[in-house]
């Protein structure tokens, strides 16, 4: 709740709420210490001042809570008991990853909640310029967000309103949640005088849109942790998972849609779909989600958060609260997708209600709530998970051996930018050199050795696709190398650009089966002259046949690039196509999560920059710079990691 200016953290409607904080303003002092100085927010439960604490000298937030108007004084007192008494457990949290609560006042009718004011930057502003964070960013910044919730779960707290806009970043990187709103008193209504669903509700679980009376489905802690399996949908992939035209659209989706799929979330992958599962009995607890984000970032010992690079373009904004009526629905809204009435919606929890006490006793001797959950925070100096070193002896790596300048097979040794890559890429894992062991394979086969283990890690200009890793069940680290489209052609012949070869019809295109140039030869009007083979390594042998027909091989640039080099005399390159780049990526076994992982923050260090040239340029320069005769390129950015 440090509420920085611009950001109030409130999504919900306020009608029906009143309380003496409407009637202060600014230069009003609380307490005889309080003097309040402008107002930061106003949300459906409280408003947000700065504040001057006259005491201290210091600027402070403080927030004043609204209690539910239209009550009897009984019913008064009971919810400022109980506001009270929510407070000070708050209050008590004490982590490093909550914002601090300085104080607790009740002055009159009116509980003021007295916090620490950061002039600081949301995850929603990360989100805003960057779109979507790489799987480790993401990883560490919902660590320690869930570290946080579960210091406040053993306080016997729930926070109700998990999403970007709550949680805050420090100078120093460490993430904090925010947002102190308390839940209104027992019993009260859910819904405003006008009939309309209050809250923001794509972070609402979907048990909390069906409380009735004969159902209360009251908030737990699994509650939460779906607001975070949410955020950690939306900073991977860059976008919610549960979204729709209008708010009744978005509650639908969140009953009823399936989690959409995943592209970038790699080792997080499923841990976000347990997160989301329906059924609240059904996520995994706090322990299980802390033990599977440390294994993601590993060193969460040491945990920041890196300043964002130059903005990448803006997101939807924060969405407003929900107006869509609950009376008769329109023409073609879904309505009988719902497994119970329309109606039961209209007795949907108070999503900015925020923080809410179970296991207490209410004002009137009632419990509050259910009992929390099991899932009290894992020990943060257990160790993480082994590394791939420690439990296998030799690492194996595909490679190919017919790639000048990638990859080639002189004798039994191999040598290339891809082996010396994976030599780099082993040595972080904690293998030497006599502990590498290559292997090598080709387009058709190297799906199947990772899946069979006969390698660990392929290196062979796989380029990345998420069909491709979906089809041949591997996951990709990287990509490590980026190439454009090329052409090889005979020396011989008159071909110096694309168009020369489209306009000789007897001329034939050959490229390997199942690569990406097949649909492409197709796309540049080459479909009847396309010839396809096991491999390169064949079309290049038909291509230096004089008496075959093939006088182009189609593939990525680099390739081409070291096969004119290797057979200068009889082939020569055309200049590049351009088109899409293909990323290379390391390929791993799409089951072996952990080694993905190793890979990527492998690679991380490769191409890292901070210490002046990178190892990955080094690489870079020693095999394809000679090959490509151009300058050489900026490491590539990591985007399956």
């Amino acid at each position: 709740m440090a509420y920085h200016n611009g950001h109030t953290g409130a999504s919900m409607h306020n009608e029906g709420m009143t309380g003496q904080s409407r009637g202060n303003g600014p230069d009003t002092v609380i307490a005889g210490r309080y003097r309040l100085l402008s107002q930061l927010g106003r949300g459906g439960m409280g408003v947000v001042w700065e504040a001057l604490d006259t005491s201290l000298d210091r600027k402070v937030a403080v927030k004043g809570l609204l209690y539910p108007g239209a009550v009897t004084p009984v019913a008064q007192a009971q919810w400022v008991n109980r506001a009270r008494r929510e407070a000070q457990a708050i209050a008590r949290i004490g982590h490093q990853n909550v914002v601090a609560v300085h104080d607790v006042i009740e002055d009159g009718n009116q509980v003021w909640i007295v916090m620490e004011l950061l002039n600081s930057r949301s995850l929603a502003d990360l989100l805003s310029e960057q779109r979507q964070l790489s799987v480790p960013h993401a990883a560490r910044i919902g660590l320690q967000v869930l570290r946080g919730l579960t210091a406040v779960h053993e306080a016997g707290v729930l926070h109700r309103d998990v999403k970007p806009h709550n949680i805050l970043f420090r100078p120093d990187g460490r993430a904090l949640l925010m947002d102190f709103g308390i839940a209104t008193f027992e019993g009260a209504v859910q819904v405003t005088r006008s009939h309309e669903i209050i809250g923001t509700p794509q972070y609402l679980a979907p048990e909390l849109l069906s409380r009735t009376a004969e159902h209360p489905h009251p908030a737990t802690a699994a509650s939460d942790l779906w607001a975070l399996g949410v955020t950690l949908y939306e900073m991977v992939e860059g976008r919610r998972p549960f979204d729709g035209a209008t708010g009744f659209e978005v509650l639908i989706a969140v009953r009823e849609s399936p989690v959409p799929p995943m592209k970038y979330a790699g080792p997080l992958t499923a841990l976000i779909e347990a997160l989301l599962r329906k059924d609240p009995a059904a996520r995994p607890d706090a322990t299980e989600a802390e033990r599977t984000l440390q294994a993601v970032t590993r060193d969460f010992a040491a945990l920041d958060t890196p300043a964002p690079p130059k903005p990448a373009g803006p997101v939807p904004p924060e969405p407003g609260p929900v107006t869509g009526h609950t009376g008769t629905p329109g023409r073609g809204r879904p309505w009988d997708r719902w497994k119970v009435p329309a109606a039961v919606l209209c007795t949907a929890l108070l999503a900015g209600a925020a923080w809410f006490v179970w296991g207490q006793d209410g004002g009137d001797g009632t419990t509050a709530g259910g009992a929390p959950e099991k899932g009290a925070v894992a020990d943060q100096g257990k160790a993480g998970p082994p590394k791939f070193s420690d439990t296998h002896d030799v690492l194996r790596i595909g490679v190919k051996g017919d790639q000048p300048g990638l990859s080639v097979k002189s004798g039994k040794t191999f040598k290339g930018f891809e082996v010396d890559m994976g030599r780099a890429v082993a040595r972080i894992l904690g293998f030497g050199d006599d502990q590498v062991e290559f292997v090598r394979v080709n387009s058709s086969n190297r799906s199947a050795y990772l899946r069979t283990d006969r390698v660990d890690l392929v290196l062979a200009s796989y380029s990345i696709s998420d069909e491709r890793e979906k089809l041949e069940k591997v996951s990709f680290a990287g990509p490590y190398f980026e190439a454009l489209k090329g052409l090889l052609v005979r020396k011989n012949r008159p071909y110096n650009d694309l168009s020369d070869l489209q306009d000789d019809s007897g001329a034939k295109v050959c490229t390997a089966r199942e690569s990406v140039y097949v649909p492409w030869i197709k796309k540049e009007g080459l479909a009847g002259q396309q010839v396809l083979l096991s491999g390169y390594e064949d079309c290049v042998k038909a291509l230096l046949n004089p008496q075959s027909p093939v006088y182009a091989v189609a593939t990525d640039d680099v390739i081409v690039a070291g096969l004119a080099d290797k057979y200068a005399d009889k082939t020569k390159a055309l200049d590049s196509l351009g088109g899409d780049a293909e990323g290379y990526g390391v390929a791993t076994d799409a089951r072996k999560t952990d080694l993905h992982r190793e890979v990527c923050e492998a690679l991380e260090k490769i191409t890292d920059t901070s210490g002046g040239a990178s190892r990955w340029s080094e690489i870079y320069v020693e095999h394809l710079k000679p090959i490509m005769r151009q300058p050489t390129p900026g490491e590539p950015e990591l985007t399956t990691c």
